[in-house]
């Protein structure tokens, strides 16, 4: 029976998903196998595996002895078309300020560094791939971590695309990645690699083949040209190679490039410890409550098991309150988004599912079609018995033959092959309709036929924007999946970018560079992608509207050039501008302008006029007086301006030195006064202690007369008595005697 206290530990324990120590991959491991069959019971793995065949045009189980097969990849199309529409341009980024920042200039740098990023990485590859996915797998799944490893060792934040075969979540119904208790991201992993990367497991690794084989991925073999069975060359020379390495049975021999499954786990783990800065505060165990485990071998072996591994432990120790504001710090590296929302299914769902019967019945038809087509080109030539012409006479070798007659000759002719019936033409051009109206595309080429020529600019913009309101949804979840990508590269950078580095960007028409680091980007911002702003544009209609604004003066050279998207072009407007001037600025110096006023008005002329006025804003341009002035006497010019502006600074610093003086002076009285206040606090100290001797002295003089007045009534006291006893008893006052 057990304890309190056990049942407090296992309280305790329970409320964790993964527990801690060496249970941890095993528990792992348990919950994989879960995720495992939830995917078997939704077939997403046969699901998947379908779409993957019909992108690779494989659309029969089965090769057919009697018909030629066919297919028409309409599916390939859509999804090529798809992809390309949704990746034609890079994406624009904004930046919304969601607290204080010290000046512009940071927010400016902060999205240069994003932009820079995004080329300098090739991210738009990247999108391109994860797109891919989406629109075969249903769902695009990314990763986004920070490679120590990347240009030449100095680190850089990239981007992976995650296979849906090894990607998993639980639990297995959650709808939003991050609000799920754990993520699963189980690779596989040459037995060497594995070794290499984890060196003190390297004798206890072993190769995986039972999990290997229940993630159903059979992609690896299929090949288009595998459908008709037999053996290919590279596998007879393969096995050929391994017979003469000493396998003599026919069967590889294990090595280290055999596979293991390594198993990474992302886990909210809210454990509580006792703060090492704080004495007695409790605090999480993990930073933002994430925790990383790495397991392999059905979770026996737990190669690595600590915190939020997209949080710098530096930048932790040195400030954990910035560690705490990037965007990584609470949340999974990972984003999932599907190409098209199913509020039943996590996993999403594709056009394939839509499609896929459509390209199934089109193939038939065109089957049908070959079928004919296939019996009409084998030629039969028709000889009656009665021509007396031999068949082994009618070759295609010149020959002479002689008939009976001209009658039963016209009888010597090839069989009318049969014709295909009129209704699968029909069908086959009702199922490529249906596809596109189902698929929600359109076909440019339908601007060429005959009643249908679309020719201007303004129809194909129109076209462009009716296929972009088509693919709305698809065009949300691919741009939250940017914005996701771009926020988790800056908690990255905020965290790891600890060295300087250099970025490169384009501010009007010039390449500019600029010196970055983690600590510049940790700025109270957030970053936004534009919605739609990867689809196509109509680039041609955008020249020709420049072009004709341009041609009514409703724009300038340089307008029209930064609409045509022309390299350089501020030094074409630059040469342009310099060209009558500059002949006007030789004719000066040839009529004796002195060469500072030349290379004043040189300067003028290639400056933009926005620079212009924020250079005239700064005072940098002086007025043209005081350059005539300057030019006129050969000594630098005084601007009257500046004369009294120096004057007013020299007043003020004047009245500041005064209101020094005078604090000084205020300081030395209050000195003064607090010595005077000490000696006169010594002197009433020795006037207390004078009037107190003096009172002492005046004491004792009073009790001195006292007592002398005691003594002289004491005194007066006995003569009385003396004269009363020298007199007799008889004796009145006032009376005198009477005795003679």
């Amino acid at each position: 029976m057990a304890n309190e206290e056990t049942i407090g530990r296992a309280k305790t324990y329970d409320l964790e998903l993964i527990p801690q120590g060496k249970e941890a991959g095993k528990k792992i491991f348990n919950l994989l196998d879960s995720i495992l069959l939830d995917k078997d019971s939704l077939s997403l793995p046969q699901k998947w595996i379908s779409n993957y065949k019909f992108g690779k045009n494989q659309h029969w189980k089965e090769k057919s002895k009697k018909a030629s097969l066919v297919s028409a990849n309409l599916l390939y199309i859509h999804r090529q078309r798809t992809c390309n529409m949704l990746t034609d341009n890079n994406p624009t980024f904004n930046v919304a300020q969601i607290g204080e920042v010290d000046n512009e200039e940071s927010i400016q740098t902060f999205l240069h560094t994003g932009q820079h990023w995004w080329l300098d990485q090739e991210q738009q590859h990247i999108l391109e791939g994860s797109v891919n996915n989406g629109e075969t797998y249903g769902c695009a799944i990314e990763h986004v971590r920070f490679n120590p490893d990347l240009e030449f060792g100095m680190g850089e934040v990239e981007t992976l695309i995650i296979d849906p075969f090894h990607f998993g979540f639980w639990p297995v119904k959650c709808m939003d990645l991050q609000k799920c208790d754990a993520v699963f991201y189980y690779p596989t992993m040459s037995l060497r690699e594995a070794r290499r990367k984890w060196p003190k497991f390297a004798d206890k690794i072993q190769a995986d083949s039972e999990y290997l084989k229940s993630l159903g991925d059979e992609r690896r073999t299929m090949h288009s040209e595998s459908q008709g069975g037999g053996r290919s060359w590279d596998a007879v020379i393969s096995n050929i190679v391994t017979k003469m390495m000493g396998n003599t049975d026919g069967e590889r021999t294990a090595s280290d490039e055999d596979e293991v499954l390594i198993v990474y786990c992302y886990v909210k783990d809210r454990t509580k410890i006792e703060s090492s800065k704080k004495p007695g505060f409790m605090e999480p165990k993990y930073p933002g409550e994430i925790r990383f485990i790495a397991t392999c071998n059905g979770g026996n072996i737990v190669l690595e098991d600590r915190g939020n591994p997209s949080i710098n432990p530096n930048l932790i120790e040195k400030d954990e309150a910035a560690a705490s504001r990037t965007y990584l710090y609470d949340k999974f590296p990972f984003s999932k988004n599907p190409s098209i929302q199913d509020t039943s299914n996590p996993w999403g769902m594709t056009d394939f599912e839509q499609l896929k019967q459509l390209n199934i019945e089109m193939n038939k038809t065109l089957t049908q079609i070959n079928l004919f087509k296939d019996k009409a080109s084998r030629l039969i030539l028709m000889n009656p018995q009665d021509t007396g012409v031999p068949s082994e006479k009618l070759t295609n070798y010149p020959v002479t033959v002689r008939p009976f007659n001209r009658m039963v000759s016209e009888g010597i002719k090839y069989v009318d092959p049969p014709q295909p019936p009129g209704d699968l033409a029909a069908a086959l051009s009702m199922y490529k309709e249906l596809f596109f109206v189902v698929a929600g595309t359109f076909e440019l080429e339908l601007a060429q036929t005959p009643g249908r020529e679309v020719v201007a600019y303004k129809a194909i913009a129109a076209l462009l924007e009716r296929a972009t309101t088509m693919m709305r949804g698809k065009v949300r979840n691919y741009s939250k999946m940017i914005s996701e990508r771009g926020r988790m590269f800056y908690s990255c950078a905020q965290n790891w970018y600890g060295d300087d580095r250099w970025i490169t960007y384009e501010h009007e028409g010039q390449r500019l560079t600029k010196q970055i680091s983690g600590e510049s980007l940790r700025i109270p911002a957030k970053l936004l992608v534009v919605p739609g702003s990867t689809m196509p544009i109509a680039r041609t209609q955008k020249r020709e509207e420049a072009i004709t604004l341009f041609k009514q003066g409703a724009i300038d050279n340089e307008e029209l050039l930064k609409r045509m998207d022309w390299n350089n072009y501020k030094e074409i407007v630059n040469r342009m501008k310099q060209g009558p001037l500059g002949q006007l600025i030789q004719q000066f110096g040839a009529m004796g302008a002195p060469e500072p006023f030349l290379n004043i008005v040189q300067e003028l002329i290639q400056m933009d006029m926005r620079d212009f006025e924020k250079a005239q804003k700064n005072g940098e341009i002086p007025p043209f007086n005081l350059i005539m002035e300057e030019l006129m006497s050969g000594q630098p010019a005084q601007d009257p301006e500046k004369e009294a502006e120096i004057e007013s600074k020299w007043a003020d610093v004047e009245k500041t030195r005064i209101e020094i003086r005078k604090i000084d002076a205020e300081v030395e009285l209050i000195d003064e006064k607090i010595v005077t206040e000490r000696v006169n606090q010594v002197v009433k100290t020795t006037g207390i202690e004078f009037d107190e001797e003096k009172l002492k002295t005046e004491r004792a003089k009073v009790v001195a007369d006292i007592k002398a007045a005691r003594m002289q009534q004491t005194e007066k006291g006995s003569e009385s008595q003396r004269k009363k006893r020298t007199q007799g008893p008889f004796r009145e006052r006032g009376l005198k005697s009477n005795n003679k």
